[in-house]
């Protein structure tokens, strides 16, 4: 989408090292910044630049399938085009479409754009045509680039080479200077040592009739040598990025859906209906590798002669479905091949009802995977085969593992597959005091493990031993599981008490479970927000925007913040579509992510479809201090927090600033302490960061800076992070959701009246009501009497409780409790002393539990933590 200013980018978090190591024998080295630059020569080619073409093209591209012609034009309206289905990067009016019959692919006019590669001239989307001949909105195509080293071209112009009237090729060529993609230009540098700087096109080629994309590579070489781009050579520089994770899986012929390795013909990306494939004709692409979401493979490259124009085809994509199934026999029809033997089918249950969205997979005689489909609603499968030999159909009941295979003989071509009985579990949970149905989490542990589905079949299985884990916001949840006990776990996040019952379930049965739940921990005038957690619209989360609040409102978070990696999306819209604004307020946020020194979160923010990103930050060729005063600047005035401010590489920028415990400071000319919090706790606990974010953080207190930790859960996937753990927790003065908007939550922030709550609510006051950030008087006798309050459902441990007093601890006493249950109560009066010969003295309480929060969230301890509470004499 061509957008009208300077753009950020969509960062995932690849640490350098990490990357370096995994790309080293690919790459050849990792270390070294000096450039290999051409030598100019007086070459006729020297001042050369690939021609223009048309600016409109034809005026009715979407008349293609009428006329059995392809054809290229520029879009004048976005009459007949659908965007694209994954909700991020959209086509705008100016930008380009190649269509025939069968496809239509859309590329970005010239001009700053969203995503990775600011260049523009970019493929957009990659749709099927409908039998109208316009664009069906299947597309979730989102990014990849096309690099020669570390450069792409930074278009002059984009236009329509051949419009396709004469019935001939449809071009759409992307013209301009090969130059270093902007967000690799930092530590990432150093990995590609070879620059070319030369004048290149993009040709992006559609034929009539076909299923495929061309891309046409040209380079203009005017230098007295050759430039090779990897012919011969062990490191080859020609780089294809693909940034597809968040809207589809990605597959190879050679190891389905698990991680590649070594040649590959082609690389697939399944998202269901509609899918593509790419490939370099006539040669194999080399896996390099795949992290947060990225995944990178080579080609052959191949040589521009010494002054001269080359152009060559070095890429096509090819679009089919539905599913792997129907994108192989696409790439078998392009290819020329004969198809494999179609084999049609239905899988029904022991009841005799027809199995819905299940996976039927196919395995060869070796067990080597084949292809995979899905069943329609009324059961029916299509899927293709080799000839002539045996294979074995794996069916794979929805949320349910594989069951054992059906072998289908040589000449066979239908089958009709009986799935093993199962039973069901019905759920309905309540208030118990209320009776009114409430958002809930049901996990379900079958007692007898099921054997984990092969990373080949590309369906992840839950963890923890679970088969199930159901975010039902009405209450309800109806769950298929195999005959046998299963444990049943409902709960209502950190504030009620948990249901935990086994139950039997024979065949054909449903087993009611009906469960009241209490709310055992009074919040009242308190909400807990979770600042940092990505959907599919960050690159390195496949979790779908929906499923990701309705993950957040089951665990009982009040203020789920969307905060994806430069892309600015707000969670409320979806909470009102859901019906749920009664239990949830959600909010816009960005995570700033530099690829150079430390990601951020910008809370709150508003999405601005106007500007690139939604609105995002650009803090591309910008150190801390020039990028923080763009957040200064923007009009919802928003805190800005440091994430995950330790862990090595530029994803830290505690780290990448040198930053100095004993001075209160990073390095001299690069480091900024315009920033209003840190996420001292992502993921995880006060133990665990006690050496690390937490000392950082008591250093600056300790400073003399009005410093405030916040905990968020940096969720990425809901199977194995929960939103919400940790959760920052803010006065607000009510409890209902519909009241807030962002400024409150904002503000709440900026003063550091919240405490963090990995499971304990805590509160803490002072002798006279003063809540954490304020600044309390020192008694007669020099001290100041603290009154905390921890609670916790019946299920979670609440031990002992921590007073640190300008970053050194008193000791660790036991909570005292109060009251009966179901839920634990505990006060404790806590007196501190000043130190008279420090200017300034501070508190932070920390109470903890010893057993983790099993079943609900295993592994994870509970923990709360206050921000602090700065003393004066009196």
């Amino acid at each position: 989408m061509r957008r009208p200013s300077a753009s950020s980018f969509v960062a995932p978090k690849i640490p350098l090292v990490v990357l370096c190591l995994l790309a080293a024998p690919l790459l050849g080295a990792c270390s070294g910044t000096e450039k290999e630059e051409p030598t100019l020569t007086g070459c006729k080619f020297a001042d050369a630049s690939f021609p223009a073409g048309d600016p409109a093209g034809h005026s009715d591209p979407f008349g293609a399938k009428a006329a059995g012609q392809a054809r290229a034009g520029r879009l004048a309206s976005l009459e007949g085009v659908a965007q694209p289905a994954h909700g991020r990067q959209h086509i705008d009016a100016g930008d380009f479409v190649l269509a025939n019959d069968k496809i239509a692919v859309f590329i970005e006019d010239k001009g700053f754009s969203d995503g990775y590669a600011r260049f523009g001239g970019e493929i957009l989307g990659i749709d099927k045509i409908g039998d109208d001949g316009k664009p069906m909105g299947l597309s979730r195509y989102v990014e990849t680039l096309f690099g020669l080293s570390i450069e792409m071209i930074n278009p002059t112009s984009v236009t329509v080479l051949k419009d396709g009237s004469d019935g001939g090729e449809a071009i759409v060529r992307v013209a301009g200077k090969l130059e270093g993609i902007p967000f690799m230009q930092g530590p990432l540098a150093s990995l590609f040592p070879r620059t070319y700087g030369l004048q290149a096109a993009y040709d992006f080629v559609l034929r009539p009739g076909e299923e495929r994309l061309t891309m046409r590579m040209g380079i203009i070489n005017p230098n007295e040598e050759e430039a090779n781009f990897g012919v011969g050579r062990l490191a080859s520089d020609e780089l294809f990025g693909f940034f597809q994770y968040n809207a589809s899986q990605l597959v190879t012929p050679t190891a389905g859906f698990g991680e590649p390795s070594g040649k590959v013909d082609w690389v697939g990306f399944d998202s269901g209906p509609w899918n593509f494939a790419f490939r370099v004709p006539e040669e194999q692409l080399t896996f390099g590798l795949t992290m947060s979401g990225f995944a990178l493979f080579y080609g052959g490259g191949f040589i521009a002669d010494a002054c001269s124009e080359t152009m060559v085809d070095r890429a096509e994509i090819i679009a089919g479905g539905p599913d792997y199934d129907g994108l192989r026999e696409a790439v078998r029809r392009v290819s020329g091949e004969a198809p494999w033997r179609e084999v049609t089918g239905i899988l029904t249950d022991a009841g005799g009802d027809k199995a819905a969205e299940a996976y039927v997979h196919v395995l060869d005689a070796k067990g080597e995977y084949l292809s995979r489909a899905r069943t329609a609603a009324d059961g029916t499968f299509k899927v293709h085969v080799p000839p002539g030999v045996p294979v074995t159909l794996v069916p794979q009941p929805k949320r349910l593992p594989p069951e054992p295979g059906f072998a289908i003989g040589p000449d066979e071509t239908t089958a009709e597959i009986a799935l093993d009985p199962h039973g069901t579990i019905s759920v309905v949970a309540q208030d118990e005091a209320t009776g009114v149905a409430l958002p809930v989490r049901v996990q379900v542990i079958p007692e007898a493990p099921f054997e984990g589905t092969p990373e080949a079949f590309g369906v992840s299985d839950q963890i923890n031993g679970r088969l199930h884990q159901e975010f039902a916001m009405a209450g309800t949840a109806k769950l298929a599981v195999p005959p046998g006990n299963h444990r049943v776990i409902v709960s209502r996040g950190y504030e009620w008490e948990l249901s935990d019952q086994v139950v039997s379930v024979a065949a054909g049965q449903t087993v009611e479970v009906p469960v009241k739940l209490l709310r055992s921990v009074d919040s009242t005038n308190y909400m807990c927000a979770d600042f940092h957690i990505h959907s599919a619209l960050s690159a390195d989360s496949n979790d779908p925007v929906e499923f990701k609040v309705r993950g957040a409102i089951a665990d009982g978070l009040d203020i789920p913040v969307s905060s994806e990696h430069e892309w600015v999306a707000d969670f409320q819209p979806v909470i009102q579509k859901l019906g749920l604004t009664k239990w949830a307020f959600g909010m816009a946020s960005e995570e700033l992510t530099t690829f150079t020194w430390g990601h951020f979160g910008v809370v709150p923010m508003t999405p601005d479809a106007k500007k690139p990103n939604m609105g995002a930050v650009d803090w591309i060729g910008r150190d801390p201090s020039a990028v923080f005063g763009l957040v200064r600047a923007l009009p919802d005035n928003p805190v800005l927090i440091v994430n995950h401010p330790r862990g090595g590489g530029f994803q830290a920028y505690f780290d990448a600033a040198e930053y100095n415990r004993s001075a209160g400071k990073g390095r001299d000319g690069f480091w900024s302490d315009d920033f209003d919090a840190i996420e001292v706790f992502n993921d995880s606990d006060f133990e665990k960061n006690r050496d690390e974010a937490v000392a950082d953080w008591f250093s600056m207190l300790n400073a003399g800076m009005k410093m405030w930790a916040v905990g968020s859960s940096d969720s990425h996937h809901l199977r194995g992070s929960p939103v919400g753990y940790p959760r920052t927790c803010l006065y607000t003065g009510h409890d209902d959701p519909e009241k807030l908007d962002k400024t409150v939550v904002r503000d709440a922030v900026a003063s550091g009246a919240t405490t963090i709550s990995g499971g304990l609510f805590m509160t803490v006051t002072g002798p006279n009501g003063e809540m954490p950030g304020e600044t309390v008087k020192a008694a007669a006798d020099g001290t100041v009497t603290f009154t905390i309050t921890v609670q916790a459902p019946s299920f979670m441990g609440a031990d002992a409780l921590e007073t640190i007093v300008n970053g050194q601890s008193l000791g660790m006493e036991p909570l005292m409790p109060l009251g009966g249950g179901p839920g634990k109560k505990f006060v404790n009066q806590v007196k501190v002393p000043l130190d008279g010969a420090n200017p300034r003295n501070w508190v932070v309480f920390h109470a903890r539990g010893e057993s983790d929060l099993a079943p609900l969230h295993p592994g994870r301890k509970p923990f709360a933590v206050s921000n602090p509470f700065f003393l004066e004499k009196g």
